[in-house]
């Protein structure tokens, strides 16, 4: 016996009465009831068969149901699709042109006594006879046109027929799913971009195009079954995103949609991760997430800073931390492949359909492609939240990926022979965590400090660890300085005027200066700022933060090269900001052990902008305060009133009187050429510097 099989099933190739399929019929007229009742619905006659050789029904069973699919566009053949409100089921009935009869939405009563349950490879079909050559597997035979009127009976015409809306996801490759032979929509489709390019078939077989959500695409696709026999084969496909109508079935492990004509497949929309999006916080997208696997929004992207560093690869190379802004939540985004975003990039990232998803514990948006991300503007920068660890374990999870400063660490072990290599561990008077650094990281053979003033970096889980991740300790970490400093340490005043020229900065500073970082008007400083090259010649447009060691502007200009820098003897003690160093709160500290007998202070100094490339101002001010530990810095008048570094290379003369309050003083003073606001402009901060430091007193 010539078994038949549908042009929309996997394998099958269809050569009968092909042109029969182009015919145009006129639309039958509309019928009324014609008596019958059904006494089961779809699903339970679909119960009967569970695998195996078909079955026949030998009661008397009535089905009735809505044609949800026909003939009429040829990619259904010797077969319609029939759905009540429990399922559907294939009607495999002999002939052509069964539209003319049983169009899309008329309403069929079938008698299934004598009739065959059974299935091809995996959708259920109900057919006339047993088919010999797919007898163990279930196949049916076509029901003969001249048994059909004893077993279909016609209905009303225009009956409503609406597809369900589901997920591609949400459809199974089992016998019994609810959704075989019905209509269905998917919303927010596309066709896959290996696909964009094709027809709906090809022109010597049926076609198989993937059509896949923009949420979870690698789960959520389903295969476009077209005849190549089809009205609409050769029309190419649209490449756009939207909604998209068919009858689903299976064909073994896979997953396939059937439509009716063309028109059913409205993809007009922007692809996915190409449209239009607005912003969402990152905290609500993090609330997404409730521990299983779910996907961005449409339409929604985030924004955020750069709060990691790829240059000290001490994080996956596709990796980034991004945080939304100060005291904001932050969270990591790992893309498709390696990255080229810095630190301080302010950028986009488009999260349609991204999954959110743990690694070791650690929220990510994952596999996000490169093309969805785009840089805003450079150099901005986090101020991290301070914080102890106690505090850090407390808020853990809300705070994770985002950056805090912990000061006062009492201890650091571990790692690797006293290098960041490995876990380091920090202990403040509320805890301890764990400073975790790959050993591929450019630092990981770097010795850390025992104590530290200051600590900064982003929280990172890992597993049940509380982990905190290092940019740069050259940057972020301000070792501890121990015990006050000697009665000794303040700049000598035996001989006045004191001058200082700083050309022998490469031995470290001379006595009396230093570097803080962390200054307001009520608190020296949180630490020492660190030290960059240990002293050595550094080039003005090295942007790392910290101290350093610059060549002087007098006598250069501002195009000379870093060879031409090194090279010169005429240095000058320099600063340089970050949005993590510094900015606001780095100082130039002058320490005078004691002023007893000594008055008429008067001061003057050279401050220097060095990096014509920067593109901001950084406000300086001098204040003053008395004591081993003052809790008021009192600012002091300047000649000119208003200082400043920016990027206008040079140098201005700066001079001032300190008042009489220091005068005869038994105790320490502190003076500061301070920058208490915030650097203003775009781009990086610029590098500052003093030089020609003179002191004088009576």
């Amino acid at each position: 016996m010539l078994s038949v099989r549908t042009g929309l099933m996997l394998g099958a190739v269809m050569l009968l009465t092909q042109f029969s399929c182009k015919k145009e019929i006129a639309e039958p007229p509309v019928t009324g009831d014609p008596g019958i009742v059904a006494n089961t619905t779809i699903q339970s006659l679909k119960a009967r068969y569970n695998g195996g050789q078909a079955v026949q029904v030998s009661d008397e069973v009535v089905i009735e149901g809505v044609v949800s699919c026909d003939d009429r566009s040829g990619n259904y053949y010797q077969q319609i699709a029939v759905q009540d409100g429990t399922g559907g089921i294939l009607l495999r009935i002999a002939g052509s042109n069964h539209y003319t009869s049983y169009p899309v939405g008329r309403k069929l009563f079938v008698k299934c006594k004598g009739l065959y349950i059974g299935q091809y490879a995996g959708t259920i079909q109900l057919g006339g006879g047993l088919d010999s050559n797919y007898l163990s597997t279930g196949g049916v035979t076509l029901l003969a046109q001249n048994l059909q009127s004893q077993h279909i009976y016609r209905g009303a015409l225009n009956q409503p027929i609406e597809p369900v809306v589901v997920n591609a996801s949400q459809l199974t490759t089992t016998l019994q799913d609810r959704y075989i032979s019905t209509l269905i929509k998917l919303v927010g489709y596309e066709f896959s971009a290996a696909d964009t390019a094709k027809a709906y078939a090809d022109a010597d077989q049926s076609g198989n195009r993937i059509v896949q959500g923009c949420a979870n695409p690698t789960g959520n696709r389903i295969t476009l079954r077209t005849s190549n026999y089809s009205k609409f084969a050769t029309l190419n496909i649209p490449n756009g995103n939207g909604d998209i109508v068919g009858i689903y079935s299976y064909f073994g492990s896979t997953k396939q949609l059937t439509i009716r004509d063309e028109n059913d497949v409205q993809f007009n929309g922007a692809r996915c991760g190409s449209g239009p999006t607005t912003i969402m916080n990152t905290s609500d997208l993090r609330a997404m997430y409730t521990g299983s696997i779910t996907y961005g929004p449409n339409g929604k992207r985030i924004t955020g800073v750069v709060i990691s560093d790829r240059s000290t690869n001490n994080l996956n190379a596709r990796n980034i931390y991004l945080q939304q802004g100060d005291g904001l939540s932050g969270i990591v985004v790992r893309f498709d492949a390696n990255h080229s975003f810095n630190l301080g990039d302010s950028i986009d990232v488009n999260v349609t359909g991204m999954e959110l998803s743990e690694f070791n514990g650690l929220l990510q948006v994952n596999n996000v492609p490169l093309s969805y991300a785009s840089v805003r503007a450079t150099g901005k920068y986090i101020t991290p939240r301070v914080a102890t660890i106690g505090d850090i374990i407390t808020n853990f999870e809300s705070w994770e990926s985002t950056l805090v400063r912990i000061l006062n660490i009492n201890s650091l072990t571990g790692g690797s022979s006293g290098r960041w290599s490995g876990s380091v561990n920090l202990t403040d008077a509320t805890g301890s965590i764990v400073a975790f650094t790959t050993a591929s990281a450019t630092f990981a053979n770097a010795a850390y400090p025992t104590t530290a003033q200051s600590l900064i970096g982003y929280l990172t889980p890992f597993a049940a660890t509380f982990q905190i991740g290092i940019r740069n300790p050259t940057n972020d970490v301000v070792a501890g300085t121990g015990p006050p400093p000697p009665s000794g340490s303040g700049l000598p005043l035996t001989t006045s005027p004191y001058t200082q020229n700083f050309d022998g900065i490469s031995a470290g500073l001379p006595q009396g200066f230093s570097v803080k970082v962390g200054a307001t008007a009520s608190l020296l400083a949180t630490g020492d700022m660190g030290v960059i090259n240990g002293w050595a010649p550094t080039a003005w447009a090295d942007f790392g933060g910290g101290a350093k060691n610059f060549a002087s502007a007098t006598g250069l200009t501002s195009t000379a090269v870093s060879t031409a820098q090194s090279a010169s003897i005429n240095r000058a003690f320099g600063i340089r900001q970050t949005g993590s160093v510094g900015d606001p709160g780095a100082a130039f500290v002058v320490l005078l052990n004691n002023t007893t007998g000594k008055s008429n202070f008067q001061m003057s100094f050279q401050l220097q902008s060095l990096d014509a490339s920067s593109g901001r101002t950084t406000p300086w001010i001098v204040d003053y305060g008395v004591g081993d530990a003052p809790t008021v810095f009192t600012p002091i008048n300047t000649t000119p009133a208003s200082i400043s570094t920016s990027p206008t290379f040079g140098g201005t003369n700066v001079t001032l009187n300190l008042p009489a309050a220091v005068n005869n003083q038994n105790q320490k003073v502190w003076i500061r050429i301070v920058s208490l606001s915030a650097t203003s402009g775009g781009g990086n901060r610029p590098s500052s510097a003093i030089d020609d430091f003179q002191l004088s007193w009576n």
